[in-house]
């Protein structure tokens, strides 16, 4: 009899399972700092003790089966509490100070040059690129092929967007597949903001004529939009980070279309990002 588990689906299970278990024996042989990890370890060490305790004694007794029992109830709880165990985790303020940096240098630059454009999402090919304007200048039609872009009525910058590698990572990792639409890019960026990051505490999202609004509340890492947006709102636009920049991705894979950053919005209160976008209609 022939097995109904499709070999793709096995493979795939077989990976995940040796990467998990991978994880297990890290987080074991280095513990650090995790309160949750030395406690695991100390429990696997308790199970080892009883049951080596029993082997070499070698008696058939009411001790001896408490001590299995003992020794199967640690190595259990000490399963349990590392699987469970999430790691350690960066500090928010910490975090919050890696990317701003990159996206304030990158605005500096090109502002310099000329370029002052927001950030344009689109496919080209199999790949997801963004594309900055300079003034009133176009989109070039066919295949961009270098960075700096001095066409005939195109005039940009053209570089990968900053949320690829996050999009690619979820892809690889986290099974994250290519939605159906626009309202299915909406709520696969939902879930992945709430569900797969636990980066935002809701997203809300609303389809008003032709422009995407999305809300993004109780950010975890809000303190990066406000060292960005401090030196100025454009850097948002222009050079979305790795989460604003994600829907453009998702958007701009789905619907094959381009998609163009209008506002981001913050609302300190509530910790709220507020991102609206458009299809560029002006992309042939």
């Amino acid at each position: 009899m022939k097995s109904t588990v499709p070999h793709e689906q096995l493979q795939t299970l077989v990976s995940y399972c040796s990467d998990q278990l991978r994880d297990l024996i890290q987080t074991i042989r280095h513990p650090g700092d995790s309160d949750e990890a030395k406690a695991s370890l100390a429990l696997f060490i308790a199970a080892a003790a009883a049951l080596a305790l029993v082997f070499f004694t070698d008696r058939a007794d009411m001790t001896s089966a408490t001590l299995v029992l003992c020794g199967f109830a640690c190595f259990i709880a000490g399963l349990f509490l590392l699987t469970f165990h999430r790691g350690g985790t960066v500090a928010p303020d910490i975090a919050e100070r890696l990317t701003p940096g990159c996206r304030i240098g990158l605005a500096r630059i090109t502002a310099d040059l000329g370029v002052d454009g927001d950030a344009v999402i689109l496919p080209e090919g199999e790949n997801i690129i963004q594309f900055n304007t300079s003034g009133a200048s176009k989109i070039p039609d066919g295949a961009i092929q270098t960075s700096l872009v001095v066409h005939e009525g195109s005039v940009g910058v053209a570089i990968p967007p900053l949320a690829l590698l996050l999009w690619n990572h979820l892809r690889d990792k986290y099974g994250l597949t290519t939605p159906e639409g626009i309202e299915g890019s909406l709520s696969a960026f939902c879930e992945v903001l709430t569900v797969a990051c636990e980066l935002a505490e809701t997203v809300t999202t609303a389809i008003e004529g032709d422009d995407l609004v999305l809300e993004i509340t109780g950010y975890h890492l809000f303190g990066e939009c406000m060292i960005t947006q401090a030196e100025s709102p454009k850097c948002c636009t222009m050079f979305p980070c790795a989460i604003c920049g994600l829907i453009g991705v998702i958007l701009a894979d789905a619907t094959r279309s381009a998609w163009s950053y209008d506002r981001i919005v913050l609302s300190p209160e509530s910790r709220t990002i507020t991102i609206t976008l458009s299809r560029y209609e002006q992309w042939i």
